[in-house]
């Protein structure tokens, strides 16, 4: 009678909290699974990414030269990198025995980078044209005003020398001038995105921001 509905009632209860427990086991187990093959796919889709990203640059690469037959250029691959962002040299894997010797410049696809400052048989050292000791002579494209091209050491640059009210606007594209002794003319340097004068300064206080990205430098020309 009632003992045995009693002992069918815990029994009861038994199998309903195993069942229960062995779903939420079972659940659990799930989860980790699809954790791990969520894991899986997200670290093949960063490779893939990062195929996709190389095989773009590689294109880039191979067009650029052949589409640059005015200089003599020479691929180099950047082998070391100061470790803050702003000490700006870089080590390339090329030196003398591939002709590569000190104050030869260096560009990439979208522009100046910089220039050799130093080399060994089988490297060379690059200074960036970020730096505040780099100098280089350049020139308004649309008007061909020249100054004189500063790194400010701050991923950017200033353009010196330009008197105070001369036609300078905002979004301007500086390139090399025919003043340089070390930069061929007409080298894309980068847009001016500030432009101060000062009352009673003779100069301008004109603001570069460089056309070549500094923090994602892979593979580099040198010019011979």
């Amino acid at each position: 009678g009632s003992i045995s509905r009693a002992k069918s009632f815990v029994e009861d209860i038994f199998i309903f909290v195993y069942s229960f427990l062995q779903k939420q086991t079972m659940l659990v187990e799930h989860n980790k699974q699809l954790e791990i093959e969520l894991a899986r796919l997200k670290a093949e889709n960063d490779i893939l990414n990062n195929q996709v990203k190389t095989l773009r640059r590689l294109e880039t690469i191979s067009g650029f030269k052949e589409s640059n037959t005015r200089f003599n250029l020479l691929g180099a691959k950047v082998i070391r990198r100061e470790p803050s962002q702003w000490l700006n040299t870089i080590l390339l894997d090329r030196g003398r025995v591939d002709g590569v010797r000190p104050n030869m410049a260096v560009i990439n696809e979208s522009g100046l980078v910089g220039k050799i400052i130093s080399v060994s048989e089988y490297t060379s050292r690059v200074l960036f044209i970020l730096d505040p000791g780099n100098t280089v002579s350049a020139k308004i494209l649309r008007n061909n005003i020249m100054g004189v091209l500063k790194g400010n050491g701050d991923g950017t640059c200033s353009l010196q020398y330009i008197p105070t009210g001369t036609d300078i606007k905002v979004g301007d594209t500086v390139v090399t001038s025919e003043a340089s002794e070390l930069y061929p003319s007409g080298i894309n340097i980068g847009r001016i995105s500030n432009i101060n004068s000062k009352p009673g300064e003779t100069f301008l206080e004109i603001t570069v921001i460089p056309s070549a990205n500094f923090s994602d430098i892979y593979y580099l020309w040198i010019i011979r």
